[in-house]
């Protein structure tokens, strides 16, 4: 067994199924909301409010934002649409929604599990959980390259330290054929590194520091902390459990800026997360 952490907070309702989180800015959250069919944004009170309906259920996100004048301008959400196995383009501008792009559509068909928008580079990384594959996009929907085919066997999750040149990934295995489930580090070109095993049973969203990896591991309900150098784990966060510091089956996991809070996407209990990095060391 192990010991819950103690919950900075909860944020109940209107979530209904939490797949993906991610930080907006210092201050608010992202979540996609698989059976609501909903991008929430959850503000610094904790308070989540809808800002994009989106045509099919979403199972992830990603967003550049234009400024203008340190202005914002506008913000372009890229989303994995699960029943379209597309990637939809939302432009939000000035409080109005607009479906810009569907990338994949068709006979190019994408199931888009999670992905990740490397700035600098103005391109998406995306885990295909139908080639089993990640694929690297421009924001204009051209598919650049892919790699880890054949090294994947059900990938899952993405994470990007594009100026470490390092993608993290996460992957089920397949028990079968005695492929463990792991993480899988591969280099911006997509050579293979190094990988994670041992002690994973479903890993899921993945998020980085500077020397920390989290892991959310949905079927172990607890978030996975390592050492990013090593790859040794350092600690595990939570508990399975519907109660208080309890999570029930975590799809996702972002640190915020500070370092200090763990915000969860936890999923069966509908609801997002937040446990303090500094409580619980």
């Amino acid at each position: 067994g192990c010991t819950p952490d103690d919950p900075l907070v909860i944020i109940p309702g209107p979530l209904g199924s939490p797949v993906r989180i991610t930080s907006f800015d210092a201050q608010t959250y992202l979540v996609a909301d698989y059976t609501r069919k909903t991008i929430f944004q959850i503000d610094p009170f904790g308070i989540p409010s809808p800002i994009i309906t989106t045509i099919g259920r979403p199972l992830s996100l990603a967003f550049k934002s234009v400024y203008k004048n340190n202005k914002l301008k506008e913000t372009n959400y890229y989303i994995g649409n699960d029943d379209g196995r597309s990637i939809d383009v939302y432009r939000v501008k000035k409080g109005m929604v607009e479906l810009t792009y569907r990338y994949f559509v068709v006979e190019n068909g994408i199931q888009a599990l999670d992905m990740v928008l490397a700035g600098a580079l103005n391109q998406l990384f995306v885990v295909d959980g139908t080639a089993q594959d990640i694929k690297v996009v421009q924001l204009d929907g051209v598919l650049l390259r892919s790699f880890g085919g054949g090294v994947l066997s059900s990938p899952k999750g993405i994470a990007i330290d594009a100026l470490a040149g390092e993608v993290f990934v996460s992957d089920y295995g397949d028990s079968s054929v005695g492929i463990p489930a792991s993480i899988k580090v591969f280099g911006m070109d997509g050579s293979l590194q190094s990988e994670i095993t041992g002690v994973f049973s479903r890993p899921q969203g993945l998020s980085l520091t500077s020397d920390r990896l989290f892991v959310s591991d949905n079927m172990l309900a607890q978030v996975l902390e390592f050492d990013r150098t090593t790859g040794e784990k350092i600690k595990d966060h939570s508990c399975k459990g519907s109660s208080e510091g309890h999570l029930l089956l975590p799809m996702d996991v972002v640190v915020d800026d500070a370092g200090l809070n763990l915000f969860v996407a936890d999923n069966r209990n509908m609801r997002v997360t937040i446990l303090s990095l500094t409580e619980s060391q």
